[in-house]
């Protein structure tokens, strides 16, 4: 079930716009049919990819800031599309790259533009009803509000719950009893319903709203519908239980093995692809306060064992606390403590090279949750129902609540962290460490 099928269409749109731009731009130099059809698939492939994973087939928000998001994101896919394309056209040639680059950027521009319009002035807001006006429903109304691409308002409540009901002092009316379901979905338009509901319904609630939802009108558990719009997972009793049942799955003994080999093969690569920056940035630390060249913490890795976790020294080393933690604190790119030299190596994350070896030893992994400190572990584990879940699986050198969120209270990282461990998948952690790479080759990512 998808939350807007617009998405889907404005990507058709866009795959042709691509299409037609290459033919304009890559024909003068193609000789046949099936090279120009190879290169168009290449073109589109490689485009719409980039912008997925810069988040524009996503629903949300544009900024200013996006046009240039955009303009970057298909000026690299034109360039490599170009450059793939190479030995099938026999050339490249800049011109066709530029004049491709031009077409897209603002033949996607305008799409855009008009698909703005059209949300804005003409597409219809769904009207959405909530069935238990509990905190589970309060919380969905807010995350519904908050949001207003979603394109999408709250009508009220349905509760059977009498001390809800009493205790009412939400913004949101409460419309009825679930034995209203029907007049109320009929009076209010409503196009979907959301049920928010803790505990298991009884067989009269549900026959109420099996009597009173017609078939064209849409429903949603609320645990799914935070997670489709939030990308994070609702941490409740229920939620966490499904989840142990998904991570047992023995699809999982396959994906955990592959995995492995993997993160051992790139941990390699990185090592060897990084050797000179590394030789650099270790000669440039001891040489500025001819202090140790490594910087080493215990964190808390797979199922609560802890590990040293290595990373490059970039702060004096008598300003330093012993449970300094860059993951959590926030520091400013003028902070006393750092070494100056240490600037460029903290701008681009070079600092965590060191963790190839903790990959190596079977610590971490390239992709999982960030590893926190025994303290911060033990802390949020007594004050945060289900934190140790986040231990399910080896820590990662980046994760989703990275590349999403850089600065989120704990119980927001736990969202984002659960929502990994449930819907981890190789290829998945395949875009989540190129978007990685790209917000760290860009000096972007905190």
């Amino acid at each position: 079930m998808v939350l807007s099928k617009t998405i889907y269409v404005l990507a058709f749109i866009e795959a042709l716009l691509i299409a037609f731009s290459v033919i304009i731009g890559y024909i003068p130099i193609s000789s046949s049919l099936l090279q120009i059809i190879i290169t168009i698939s290449i073109f589109t492939i490689l485009i719409m990819s980039i912008l997925k994973l810069k988040g524009f087939y996503r629903v949300r928000q544009y900024s200013f800031k996006d046009i240039y998001f955009l303009f970057e994101g298909v000026f690299i896919a034109t360039l490599i599309a170009g450059l793939i394309s190479k030995p099938i056209l026999g050339g490249f040639g800049i011109l066709n790259v530029i004049l491709t680059t031009l077409l897209v950027y603002f033949g996607i521009i305008i799409i855009r533009t008009c698909f703005l319009v059209y949300k804005r002035f003409f597409k219809p807001i769904k009207n959405i009803l909530i069935v238990g006006a509990g905190q589970d429903g309060k919380l969905i109304a807010e995350e519904i509000q908050s949001r207003p691409e979603l394109g999408m308002k709250v009508v009220g409540f349905l509760d059977d719950n009498m001390n809800n009901i009493d205790e009412e002092d939400s913004s949101i009316p409460i419309l009825g009893l679930t034995y209203d379901s029907e007049a109320v979905i009929k009076d209010n338009h409503v196009d979907m319903v959301i049920i928010a509901v803790k505990s298991r319904m009884d067989s009269n609630i549900l026959t109420d709203l099996a009597k009173g939802i017609p078939l064209g009108v849409k429903v949603w558990r609320m645990p799914t519908f935070y997670a489709h719009i939030t990308q994070k997972l609702f941490t409740n009793k229920m939620a966490v239980n499904w989840l142990f049942y998904d991570y047992v799955r023995p699809k999982h003994i396959l994906y955990s093995r592959l995995k492995k080999v993997i993160d051992i093969i790139c941990a390699i690569a990185i090592l060897i692809l990084t050797l000179p920056v590394t030789l650099i940035a270790m000669l440039g630390i001891k040489l500025s306060d001819f202090g140790p060249i490594f910087f080493t913490q215990t964190r808390i890795g797979k199922f609560g064992k802890p590990f040293r976790m290595i990373k490059f020294r970039t702060m004096y080393q008598d300003k330093v606390d012993a449970d300094f933690d860059d993951d959590l604190e926030e520091i400013n790119y003028d902070d006393k403590r750092i070494i100056p030299f240490c600037k460029w190596i903290r701008k681009f994350h070079i600092d965590d090279i060191p963790q190839m070896f903790n990959i190596l030893k079977g610590e971490m992994s390239l992709v999982g949750p960030r590893p926190v400190r025994e303290e911060v572990h033990f802390a949020n584990q007594n004050n945060i129902p289900f934190w140790e879940c986040r231990d399910w699986v080896r820590p990662g050198l980046t994760g989703w609540q990275q590349i999403n969120s850089e600065d989120c209270i704990p119980e927001e990282r736990l969202g984002y962290d659960l929502y990994y461990v449930k819907h981890r998948t190789l290829a998945w952690e395949f875009a989540i460490f190129i978007q990685y790479i790209a917000k760290v080759i860009t000096g972007r990512l905190k």
